[in-house]
């Protein structure tokens, strides 16, 4: 069911803390989900309505056949806007907004009697993190639902994703996928080499 049809008004556990005891509402990351190619102009509008916004995007080079290079702005994640407000603010006025369709569920979670899963809430360390990847990462990076199979956990030991904890997907041809997880965005997915990682645990059916 869309929430623009039936708005929860129960406010969700994990939007209560010691801040808000002392009347200071507390500010969560949610996904706003909106139409595709139009993220960034969503995240401008949200902007300009006074809240925090980030669209996930990375910057590629590409080099047309005339020679000529250009630096261009990739979106990561479609149809999607992260906004850091309030839950008030998210149910009152965030999901109000005509070109807001909805917001990101976590499915993981339990259903309701009408069978609506709650609200996601993405924590301030996975923010840290996707941030860190698409600013980060020389390879280009999509976010996919997590395989059902992962191969070897594996820490980055060289370049500029060094310290990136994850589990890597090996291919025939000896190059590699390092997969991090985000919790309920998915996962982050981006080629790496072999020799830039060190094995920190084996997945049981993973095979050399």
């Amino acid at each position: 069911m869309d929430e623009k049809d039936v708005i929860d008004h129960s406010v969700s556990t994990a939007t209560q803390g010691v801040g808000d005891a002392v009347g200071v509402l507390k500010k969560n990351w949610y996904v706003a989900i909106v139409n595709n190619n139009t993220e960034k102009s969503c995240g401008e509008k949200l902007r300009q309505e006074g809240h925090e916004i980030y669209v996930p995007i990375q910057k590629e080079t590409h080099r047309w056949r005339n020679g000529k290079v250009k630096v261009v702005e990739r979106v990561v994640i479609s149809a999607s806007v992260f906004v850091h407000c309030t839950e008030k603010e998210r149910r009152q006025h965030v999901v109000t907004l005509p070109y807001v369709k909805r917001f990101m569920t976590d499915n993981a979670r339990a259903a309701d009697a009408l069978g609506r899963h709650p609200v996601a809430v993405i924590p301030e360390s996975q923010m840290e993190k996707l941030r860190f990847i698409l600013y980060n990462s020389d390879a280009p990076v999509s976010i996919e639902s997590c395989p059902v199979r992962l191969g070897d956990r594996v820490r980055v030991v060289r370049g500029k994703l060094r310290g990136i904890e994850g589990r890597v997907i090996r291919n025939g041809d000896g190059s590699a996928h390092l997969i991090v997880q985000l919790d309920v965005l998915g996962c982050a997915r981006m080629d790496i080499a072999p020799e830039d990682l060190e094995v920190t645990g084996r997945h049981l059916s993973s095979t050399e």
